[in-house]
């Protein structure tokens, strides 16, 4: 086994827990049967990353040995809160709630989409108990999906309370089912046929349809569009991309983070540097088009410049760019109405559509190969002809 030093700034080996500084406090941070685990200690010190270490070693100790505590409680006792305060109702079940994704899910209820609008919904609850939470999540008018996600938390959030000893009772959220989703069309992602992208892209490239007294031309957004539809990134990867990520010599373009919209927006003062949704890090091939399109925005740019930016110099804001820009050219061009995103969609069925196997088109999006051809992959063109009988 690996000594804790060579824990630190290093790549770990498989099934070893890396240790960092994360906001000034010690992260543990693990995979176990293809989950991906995460772990804050006390704040960061040369004792306390003594203490890190013994943390880590039981961790690693019980994934080798199958006794592996997936709740995380054998490896981070409660701490800061009295377990009797919890249980004389000191603390509302919204805070203890609050507590617990920060400190167990290392989420934050101001930044993390579902962790916020969980916490405003059993805030709006008042009190809650084993005997109503149920009714309480039943109750609420929110579609399927939605009801799935809180549920998959609060079931997670209650176990914890369990575990604890703050609810006596068993989890009553442990027999309830997920609602079942209709598979919903989505007209607005529908991919792009070739002419339609080369219509788009020619026109935005012209200021065909931009406005002579416009301080900003369409044109300027030209190589961000082109990126989107070239490479079927994610919008927040592509706002996110910055110059060091883009390697002239080895022709590679490496996507390992985004720079994601936040709760309140997606200005850029709102948006927050993050992995990329899946925690998957990939590379694609910067092709000749691709170069000539990238390298005049890289020039005069240090590594950590973004390589789009606004005509101020601030990331794009790609929900201001579709309404205003993107939008009106598929209007003028008479193209059913998609939003941004579509081009993803565009890109994994145009793979599929030319022969690319669903693993590599997988591998190109950042996905795997079950849920790139759920999501992503349409069928453009049919066929000329059926198999023969």
């Amino acid at each position: 086994m690996s000594g804790f030093g060579s824990r630190l700034g290093h790549k770990s080996w498989k099934g070893a827990v890396s240790v960092s500084n994360y906001k000034g406090r010690i992260r543990l941070r693990w995979r176990y049967l293809g989950a991906r685990y995460s772990l804050s200690l006390s704040y960061w010190c040369d004792l306390n990353l003594l203490e890190a270490q013994k943390v880590a070693l039981q961790i690693e100790q019980d994934m080798i040995v199958g006794t592996f505590d997936p709740t995380l409680l054998k490896y981070a006792p409660m701490r800061g809160v009295k377990k009797a305060a919890l249980s004389v109702g000191e603390l509302s079940f919204t805070q203890i709630f609050e507590y617990w994704t920060k400190e167990f899910k290392q989420m934050d209820c101001e930044v993390h989409t579902n962790y916020n609008s969980t916490r405003n919904m059993i805030r709006k609850w008042g009190r809650v108990t084993a005997g109503c939470i149920v009714k309480k999540l039943n109750c609420e008018s929110i579609c399927a999906a939605t009801f799935n996600r809180r549920l998959t938390i609060l079931k997670n959030f209650v176990d914890w309370l369990v575990a604890q000893g703050h609810w006596d009772a068993p989890n009553p959220l442990a027999q309830v089912n997920r609602r079942k989703q209709k598979k919903q069309p989505l007209p607005k992602r529908e991919p792009f046929t070739e002419d339609e992208i080369k219509s788009i892209l020619q026109a935005i490239k012209d200021d065909r349809f931009c406005s002579q007294y416009a301080v900003t031309k369409h044109s300027f957004y030209y190589p961000f569009l082109y990126f989107l539809f070239k490479t079927g990134v994610r919008n927040a990867e592509a706002v996110g991309l910055r110059v060091g990520s883009v390697n002239l010599d080895s022709k590679r373009i490496y996507i390992h983070e985004v720079l994601a919209r936040g709760l309140k927006g997606c200005a850029s003062i709102h948006r927050t540097r993050k992995e990329t949704k899946n925690g998957k890090e990939r590379q694609l091939p910067l092709t000749a088009d691709l170069e000539l399109v990238l390298k005049p925005l890289l020039e005069g740019k240090s590594y950590d410049d973004l390589v789009f930016t606004s005509p101020k110099g601030l990331p794009i804001d790609d929900h201001n760019f579709q309404n205003r820009v993107f939008k009106k050219v598929l209007q003028e061009l008479k193209i059913p109405e998609r939003v941004l995103y579509a081009a993803r969609h565009t890109f994994g069925s145009r793979c599929v559509d030319g022969g690319m196997t669903p693993v590599m088109t997988a591998f190109l999006m950042g996905n795997n190969p079950e849920t790139a051809l759920r999501r992503y992959t349409h069928q453009i063109s049919l066929p000329a002809d059926l198999p023969e009988i």
